[in-house]
């Protein structure tokens, strides 16, 4: 009896260390299947996430270029007719001035937009402020017929008023007193969508012309359509206030809703409502979907979507992988350690389970019994196998993270040359040809921004106003060479006096410096500096055609008695007149 009692009871201790090992091994095994289930699932999820996020991001600017050279256009060619612009009466009342400027302008117009094919129109039209709503032309109104040519097309000032568009293209963008887009708006003489880009161009606080482009926003809406992402993914256009979807069906008065049916799961798998670098989940049509989107230059958003199945099906199919894998390695092992488990040794059973709890806590190191040749030296060496395998899984995933982060930083890198290169197309866009200093777009945009300083109370600057005297004189007796070599010789001593200070060239002949720094504070020595280096081209060149001669008036701002950077520079620009007026006495050359 006695014997029986003790072998039931070694068999009773050996079903509870058999059972005690199956249990270490399946939580070892489920704790291990479901971190590393975890961490490839966020590694995967981030590398669909930027994926989708850089396709989109790519399509953006290559829509954004698009924007950029309109913009650019219609910037050139309101530059162009501004500095020709110069008085409200001479518009009003010259009626072959107004015409003769149409007529030069037609020619950049066409050079502007011939090669774009997302341009449907361009345009110049003065304003029912300058002629009332005359029925004759005043502009030029260019839009592509069947051929894709640009031809010009009648359009008297009497339509303006009547045009159902012009609420968009012409009085929008007076009442800003800026450039604008648009936004999109039907327009019954070509049967089409558009947006339009749109310059006003003042002088003082009168409208007298409109310059634009009109963009086939039908075009755009098909570009975007066509862009196809995996199986299932698609782009496509909405407005900036996400209140319209512009899929296709749109334009044909079909499906018109907003973002209030994309029902944006708050709670859902990727956590996300915002697009910034993350996916947003959503459910559209009882479909589960995902979604990321850049916001153009325009305002509106481009929007890349596609379903959240396509998108994660990696991701999906490796976790479900990895649960077979798992599941097959703990079944495996359960029946290894039921096989050679026929006996019970408490020592090395009590090790195993020490080794099997430090496993649990990711501590590799551990102690095993020797490695005998029996049953607990078989369960020995498979579970030193197990734990090699184990490690080499652990090192395999930090392997392919590390491929990942690396593959992470390139995308990166990719995108910073993008940028720099960005900066570098802006810095040329702003930069005159001829003489290489700031030209009249990066003044105007440098007089915007003085004047919000000015309304924030921050702003602390000078203008030094500068006129090239003869430089028609210069052209008519030397040519038009010397007359470019002698602007160029400008800009390079004002740049000499001036070196951390910005020269802008506003006009033919004309110069205007911010100083800066110290320059700003030293503001009547520099000007000092300056009168010298005039004096010394005086006494180098004899001939008036020559030297530089140059008229220069200066004025600071003043917060109690100025509202506006315009006030500033027509200080500055009164003393430079004054100036001239001397200059030309002493010349004994009257001013024209």
């Amino acid at each position: 009896m006695k014997r029986n009692g003790s072998t039931r009871f070694r068999l009773s201790i050996s079903s509870k260390m058999i059972l005690i090992i199956v249990i270490c091994v399946f939580a070892l095994t489920i704790s291990f299947a479901v971190i590393t289930a975890i961490f490839m699932g966020n590694i995967l999820s981030k590398n669909a996430a930027s994926h989708m996020t850089l396709f989109c991001d790519d399509r953006g600017m290559e829509l954004d270029n698009e924007l950029i050279r309109v913009e650019d256009a219609v910037g050139y060619l309101s530059g162009w007719a501004t500095s020709r612009m110069t008085s409200v009466d001479k518009i009003s009342n010259d009626d072959d001035f107004r015409m003769s400027l149409l007529s030069d302008t037609e020619g950049l117009m066409h050079f502007a937009s011939d090669d774009n094919d997302f341009i449907q129109s361009v345009y110049i039209h003065y304003t029912l402020d300058i002629t009332g709503p005359v029925d004759t032309d005043e502009g030029i109104y260019l839009s592509r017929d069947d051929s894709g040519e640009l031809a010009e097309i009648p359009f008297t000032q009497s339509e303006i008023a009547e045009d159902p568009g012009s609420e968009y293209w012409y009085y929008a963008p007076i009442s800003s007193g800026a450039a604008m887009w648009t936004d999109p708006y039907y327009d019954e003489s070509i049967d089409d969508y558009l947006i339009s880009y749109v310059s006003p161009v003042f002088i003082g606080d009168t409208p007298v012309a409109v310059i634009g482009i009109d963009v086939s926003f039908s075009r755009v809406i098909e570009y975007v359509n066509d862009v196809k992402y995996h199986d299932t993914g698609y782009m496509y256009l909405k407005a900036g206030d996400g209140s319209v979807h512009y899929h296709p069906a749109y334009l044909r008065g079909e499906d018109i809703h907003g973002d209030e049916q994309d029902n944006v799961v708050d709670d859902g798998e990727l956590g996300s409502s915002y697009s910034d670098g993350d996916i947003i989940q959503y459910e559209f049509r009882g479909g589960n979907r995902v979604m990321v989107f850049m916001t153009l230059r325009n305002g509106m958003k481009l929007v890349l979507c596609d379903s959240f199945d396509e998108i994660f099906y990696d991701r999906t199919l490796a976790l479900r992988i990895m649960a077979i894998t798992s599941v097959a390695l703990a079944i495996i092992f359960v029946i290894i350690i039921y096989l050679l488990t026929s006996s019970v040794i408490i020592k090395p059973i009590r090790m195993l389970t020490a080794a099997t709890n430090s496993i649990g806590e990711g501590n590799y190191n551990i102690n095993l019994p020797k490695a005998s040749n029996d049953e607990i030296g078989d369960l020995t060496r498979d579970f030193n196998l197990a734990i090699s395998n184990i490690r080499q899984r652990s090192e395999d995933m930090m392997s392919h993270v590390e491929k990942q982060e690396e593959q992470i930083k390139k995308d990166e890198e990719s995108l910073r040359r993008r940028d720099k290169d960005l900066r570098e197309m802006k810095n040329i866009a702003y930069s005159d040809a001829l003489t290489g200093v700031k030209n009249k777009t990066a003044y105007d945009d440098t007089r915007i921004f003085i004047d919000r300083q000015i309304e924030k109370g921050t702003a602390s600057f000078a203008v030094v106003m500068c006129d090239l005297n003869y430089l028609k004189l210069i052209n008519d007796e030397r040519g038009h060479q010397a007359g470019d070599d002698i602007l160029k010789r400008t800009a390079k001593l004002l740049c000499s006096v001036f070196p951390l200070s910005t020269v802008f060239r506003i006009g033919g002949d004309e110069f205007v410096v911010l100083p800066y720094g110290m320059e700003y504070e030293k503001l009547d020595s520099m000007l000092d500096i300056l009168a010298i280096e005039i004096r010394n081209e005086r006494s180098m060149h004899n001939k008036l055609t020559e030297r530089i001669s140059l008229a220069v008036g200066s004025a600071v701002y003043d917060p109690e008695m100025d509202q506006s950077f315009k006030e500033v520079f027509e200080r500055a620009d009164m003393a430079m007149y004054e100036d001239k007026r001397i200059i030309h006495e002493t010349d004994g050359i009257a001013m024209r």
